[in-house]
């Protein structure tokens, strides 16, 4: 190798591996909790109004 050689960045791909920076500042930060949470309303919400309206067996 030529001594004046900058040092090189290692590969980005090898081997079907791909390295993924996280460079999203501005995007919008919810907790995997949350997730969770707003998932369990919303299938209470629909099987209520399943019952309410009659769809409920």
């Amino acid at each position: 190798m030529a001594k004046g050689k900058k040092s090189q960045s290692p590969l980005m791909s090898s081997a079907g591996i791909m390295r993924y920076y996280e460079v999203e500042d501005s995007a919008i930060k919810v907790s995997p909790k949350s997730i969770i949470i707003l998932g369990l309303v919303v299938t209470v919400i629909v099987i209520a109004l399943n019952a309410y309206y009659g769809l409920w067996p």
